[in-house]
């Protein structure tokens, strides 16, 4: 049914035999089921119709073609089958509505009893039956003088069903006639008549003979093509009269489509193991090789071959770990007595010669000191002398005691200016010391204040995580980039293994590894600067290298 305003409806098919039958008639008064099955896909209603008979009425909207409806008068004995009603006509919509739409659009008396005749094939279970009803039903419908149906096996014909005929001989003359007959139409993919009013160059000779055996006046052979537009099958019917009946065909073509996937899979599944082993291999490697979806089955192949690679091929597997560059020739300056800095002239990164001064620290306070103790020395001497000319040797010995401490005392406070200036022990670079946080800072004997570093015995120290420590091995090479500088890859060679580990933070455990380098150090290197590196492990599957620690990590959780 067409909707073709908001109080009328046109009906384009019926299936069923009752003259004048008109579904308004039967659909209840005042009802509002065109538009719920609009909205909702279906409804239906209670409804009783001029001869008093009840009957539910089912209206379904056709998906994929707007303001249809398939209507449909269910006897009150079946309400129970409802649920299985509705979804069989929902799961239409899963159908290509093309079929749907040509239907609607023909207007013969044989629709309604092909669309019935094809309810009727599709609900058999074999193949051969369904074949067998095809043809018999099409005989009966349209009084036929014979209808035969014959199925494609690769590029064999092969009879599959005769009217009025339960079995036949597959090799005997008549089977082998009719399928010669079929034949133009298999090979040119429409349908043939004969006799052939279009005067085309097609041998009929077979459909001559066919008719002259069945007595018939008028034949045509219908291709049942697939989905790629290829025949699978062929239809012959054969007429009583000649009467131009091409305009009939159309309702067979329309059931032949809707019946073709059903008929297909019953003669699939009609086949032995191995033939249907090979068909859907052969079906397989169609899909896979033929001209259908070519970006699909390069995305195919390119995954295959990138699956395959993984598989067999094999990387350089290399470990990554953190660096710096670090040197063993350097010293730590501290201070050499309790005091404050007075001046600073250098800090961390400065260039600085050898003896070049770094720092001073304040010496008032040991000035003020050495003065007191010149005093305490005067002091001492003079009572030295005094008691050497008295004749008092003890009160001498006495004097010369603090006479010594004096000068002890005195010699050290010298001592402790002559260190107030800090020099710069070697040529080489200051890694540690800012004057900022130097300069004015009160210090205690022994606080560290500089670092210096000589700018040569350049090595690499490594920090690798314990998860790739068991594939590093002594003497593997490596490369090593410095922050700075990424663009300069420095080669190095492991020298040791430092076999423990320590925590360094979110990283965890880390084990020490030192490299040396095997290109002579750039004038801008530093110590303390910090780069990644990889070290070269060896060749691994490929495979490995991208899954081996989400393995290792299941590994640990489901450990037991």
């Amino acid at each position: 049914m067409e909707l073709t305003d908001s109080h009328t409806i046109d009906q384009r098919a019926q299936s069923c035999e009752t003259i004048g039958w008109q579904p308004m008639t039967v659909m209840p008064p005042g009802s509002d089921l065109l538009p719920n099955a609009k909205t909702r896909g279906y409804a239906h209603a209670p409804a009783r119709d001029e001869d008093g008979r009840s009957w539910l009425v089912l209206v379904l909207a056709l998906q994929g073609i707007e303001q249809h409806f398939l209507i449909l008068n269910i006897e009150p004995q079946h309400r129970n089958q409802l649920n299985e009603i509705v979804l069989r006509g929902l799961l239409c919509s899963d159908f290509n509505p093309a079929p749907i739409q040509n239907a609607l659009q023909v207007n013969s008396p044989h629709l309604g009893k092909m669309l019935a005749l094809a309810a009727e094939v599709s609900q058999q279970e074999r193949f051969e039956s369904a074949c067998l009803s095809l043809v018999n039903g099409l005989v009966v419908a349209w009084e036929l003088k014979h209808a035969s149906l014959a199925w494609l096996d690769g590029r064999q014909i092969k009879m599959a069903a005769i009217s009025h005929l339960d079995r036949f001989e597959s090799d005997s003359y008549q089977t082998q006639l009719i399928e010669k007959a079929m034949a133009p139409a298999l090979i040119e993919g429409n349908e043939v008549w004969w006799p052939d009013t279009e005067a085309r160059l097609i041998d009929s000779t077979a459909m001559l003979d066919v008719a002259e055996l069945l007595g018939s006046e008028e034949m045509v052979a219908v291709p049942i093509l697939n989905t790629q537009g290829r025949p699978c099958g062929a239809l012959l019917l054969g007429y009583a009269t000649s009467v131009n009946r091409r305009s009939d065909l159309e309702p067979l073509y329309i059931s032949l489509e809707l019946l073709r996937p059903r008929l297909q899979d019953l003669w699939a599944g009609s086949l032995s193991l191995p033939r249907r082993i090979r068909r859907a291999t052969h079906n397989a490697s169609q899909r896979l090789f033929g001209p259908e979806q070519p970006l699909l089955k390069l995305s195919g192949l390119g995954a295959f071959f990138l699956l395959a690679y993984m598989v067999f091929g094999t990387w350089n597997y290399r470990v990554d770990a953190t660096a710096n560059i670090t040197t063993d020739e350097t010293q730590i300056l501290s201070a050499q007595f309790d005091g404050r800095i007075d001046r600073v002239s250098g800090t961390a990164g400065d260039w600085v010669a050898d003896r070049q001064v770094l720092a001073t620290m304040d010496t008032k306070d040991l000035q003020q000191q050495r003065k007191e103790l010149e005093a305490d020395v005067q002091k001492a001497e003079t009572e030295i002398n005094k008691s050497r000319a008295e004749r008092r040797m003890a009160d001498t010995d006495i004097a010369q005691a603090r006479l010594n401490q004096a000068l002890a005392r005195r010699s050290r406070i010298d001592n402790n200016i002559s260190e107030a200036t800090i020099q710069a022990p070697f040529s080489g670079v200051i890694v540690e010391g800012e004057s900022k946080e130097l300069l004015g800072a009160p210090v205690k004997k022994g606080d560290k204040l500089f670092r210096i570093a000589k700018i040569e015995g350049f090595y690499v120290s490594l920090l690798v995580s314990e998860r790739e420590m068991r594939h590093i091995t002594p003497q593997a090479k490596g490369e090593f980039v410095l922050i700075s500088n990424p663009d300069a890859v420095i080669a190095i060679r492991i020298t040791s293994l430092i076999p423990i580990a320590k925590v360094n933070g979110q990283e965890g455990n880390q084990f020490l590894i030192k490299a040396e380098l095997l290109e002579p150090p750039a004038q801008w290197w530093r110590p303390g600067m910090t780069g990644l590196a990889r070290i070269e492990v060896g060749e691994r599957n490929v495979a490995w290298i991208l899954t081996h620690r989400l393995v290792d990590g299941l590994r640990l959780k489901l450990w037991w």
